[in-house]
């Protein structure tokens, strides 16, 4: 009997994880990591003709909290919170949550050069300049 209710153990465990892997298909991953006590902050990607903008909300982050990692392809924010965010009540089993970090990659929608990528942080908002490496040049015609 043990052995019977162990094997159906081990079927329900990989049934919840395709559940969830299911879940985060159809309906993205979850915004935070309550084991990593990670956040995933919002941000916002817009593209001109020589640049892609990102700005990122990231309140209780000091400038020098922040780590960017570009790529050509992706960007990778991570930040340190001064203070923690902690919800009393998460869920309907775990009692209490704590976040201490914010992380989120980006897949950039062209490839950037990484070399000339500035960003600026004031008042909580991050905004990273990051410029396309193919450029657009305007000709004049005569």
């Amino acid at each position: 009997m043990w052995r019977r209710r162990r094997i159906f153990d081990e079927f329900e465990a990989i049934e919840r994880e395709l559940d969830q892997l299911i879940d985060e298909f159809f309906h993205g991953r979850p915004m935070w990591n309550p084991q990593l006590e990670c956040l995933e902050p919002l941000a916002y990607m817009q593209e001109t003709d020589e640049r892609v903008i990102v700005t990122v909300d990231l309140p209780y982050v000091r400038k020098e909290d922040i780590k960017l990692d570009v790529t050509p392809n992706e960007l990778t924010i991570e930040a340190k919170m001064q203070k923690h965010v902690v919800y009393d009540r998460w869920g309907t089993v775990q009692r209490q949550c704590r976040f201490k970090t914010f992380h989120k990659t980006l897949r950039l929608p062209v490839e950037v050069v990484p070399e000339l990528v500035k960003a600026k942080f004031k008042e909580g908002y991050l905004t990273i300049e990051l410029p396309k490496k193919a450029r657009r040049f305007k000709v004049k015609v005569e």
